[in-house]
């Protein structure tokens, strides 16, 4: 991680009830491409802001100091992995215009219903498939890429949890919870990630991000993402969830 998200986490984790605005605000401005890519998204399509942010001091005011380090820490790592897709036979451009589509869908979807719990969401939204591109990459690096779109092509692309369990020891959801506690992301982002494909034994609290993640995986599942079928289980755990 870079030097200032680094900064940014150390402080908000260590200062407890003496953290301020103020003091986010000054680590944020000392660098400018931090600085860009934070007023970047605060005024894109994830948060709907009926007007222009233009301040950093605004940003930080709106969505509240744990957000700001959990959306630093998001777009930072976003853009630390090169992302090829290849070894789960997917076209890696769709792939991430998909990934776009998802996290557009998740905060239109609960924008207008629950805001605040949209703008939590928006750093999971954002890394929902990291797990799948550090996957490939390591699968690459294995040389054992051909040999895993083999067992996904034996298994008609289905199944892939299962697939990914046998290569990489886990699948890629909950390789993404463990991820999302060892980069000190805040706890109930932690806890959403985690109770994703398990919404039902999610704490009360978390319980209702855990079902807009759960739904939003659903629909938008590589391969799968989109069929009737798909379509069926995102209905049925709207109906568990309510």
């Amino acid at each position: 991680l870079p030097a200032t998200v680094l900064k940014l986490r150390e402080y908000i984790d260590n200062a407890g009830a003496d953290v301020s605005v103020d003091g986010v605000v000054k680590i944020i401005q000392e660098d400018p491409l931090v600085t860009a890519e934070l007023l970047r998204l605060a005024n894109s399509p994830y948060y709907g802001f009926s007007y222009e942010i233009s301040t950093i001091q605004q940003v930080v005011s709106l969505l509240g100091i744990n957000n700001i380090k959990n959306i630093v820490l998001a777009n930072s790592l976003k853009s630390t992995f090169k992302a090829d897709v290849s070894p789960y036979g997917l076209d890696t451009d769709e792939f991430l215009a998909n990934c776009a589509k998802e996290a557009n869908f998740i905060s239109e979807w609960l924008g207008e219903e629950d805001r605040k719990l949209s703008q939590t969401l928006v750093p999971s939204a954002m890394l929902l498939r990291l797990g799948v591109i550090l996957f490939s990459n390591s699968l690459r690096s294995l040389g054992k890429d051909k040999d895993f779109l083999e067992a996904l092509k034996q298994h008609n692309f289905k199944n892939i949890p299962m697939i990914e369990e046998e290569f990489c020891g886990v699948d890629s959801l909950s390789f993404l919870g463990f991820l999302f506690n060892h980069w000190k992301f805040d706890e109930t982002l932690i806890e959403n990630i985690s109770y994703m494909t398990l919404p039902h034994s999610a704490r009360d609290s978390v319980k209702k991000g855990a079902y807009a993640l759960a739904i939003a995986n659903c629909l938008f599942e590589p391969h799968q993402g989109g069929n009737v079928f798909n379509m069926r289980r995102s209905l049925g755990l709207i109906d568990e969830a309510k």
